[in-house]
């Protein structure tokens, strides 16, 4: 099983949309993928009809090996595991602390299950899960190309062991055009070779609460996504 932890440079810059993008795209093309929401927000529902009153999530399990029984069934090939909803105000902060050494208990038996196991980590500064980060296949760090996130990448810093997701790049201006080429030239093949283009379809999708690439699939980011997936089953063969 393929591990991939994804968090954004700053909040807001469309990590838990990447996540869902890239792990529909994965399932599209026959891959065995799971879902897993870090964050507290618990947004990565949404983007899959999960309603707010929905009491599912792993944040309300009592063992790691209880996580099925708060996991929801997207797809044949899809499963997504919120963080939480109603367990946010009742279990404390505790729950935040504690994910990295639940789902580093919980995957030993998911090998055999999932192709590839996706994480929405949070963002900075608070960018939890170092372990789990540390131990994953591929650690993206998702940014949009404007000043401030190109300020708290160099503050920052990309890790050896990690790579750059571009998100949200509008090559018309030429702010952007300057940021991409730094962070190309910057981090070289460390900057995922697909970056995705703005695109209105997004917000539309989630709107809609369905992932961009079951919503508009000949959409930009739904042609980005599936470029992003074609890469990774390329370049990361031998998941199951």
């Amino acid at each position: 099983m393929n591990l991939m932890t994804l968090a954004g440079v700053r909040g807001g810059g469309g990590t838990t949309t990447m996540t869902v993008m890239l792990g529909d795209a994965l399932a599209a093309l026959g891959q065995r993928v799971l879902l897993v929401d870090l964050n507290a927000s618990d947004l990565l529902r949404l983007h899959f009809g999960v309603p707010y009153d929905d009491g599912r999530g792993w944040a309300a399990s009592l063992f790691p090996d209880d996580w099925r029984q708060q996991a929801c069934q997207v797809s044949e090939h899809l499963i997504l595991v919120p963080f939480g909803r109603k367990s946010v105000g009742a279990s404390g902060v505790s729950h935040l602390l504690r994910g990295d050494d639940f789902w580093l208990q919980a995957l030993p038996g998911m090998g055999r299950m999932f192709d590839w196991a996706l994480f929405d980590c949070p963002p900075y500064p608070n960018r939890l899960a170092p372990v789990l980060r540390f131990r994953s296949t591929l650690d993206v760090l998702v940014a949009n190309p404007d000043v401030a996130a190109h300020v708290l990448l160099a503050q920052i810093g990309l890790e050896s062991t990690s790579y750059l997701l571009i998100n949200d790049f509008e090559p018309s201006r030429q702010l952007e055009r300057d940021i991409v080429l730094d962070w190309r030239c910057r981090y070289g093949p460390r900057v995922l070779p697909q970056a995705v283009y703005r695109d209105e379809s997004l917000h539309e999708a989630l709107a809609c609460k369905k992932p961009v690439t079951r919503y508009l699939p000949h959409a930009t980011a739904s042609r980005a996504a599936r470029a992003l997936a074609s890469w990774l089953l390329a370049a990361y063969p031998g998941a199951g």
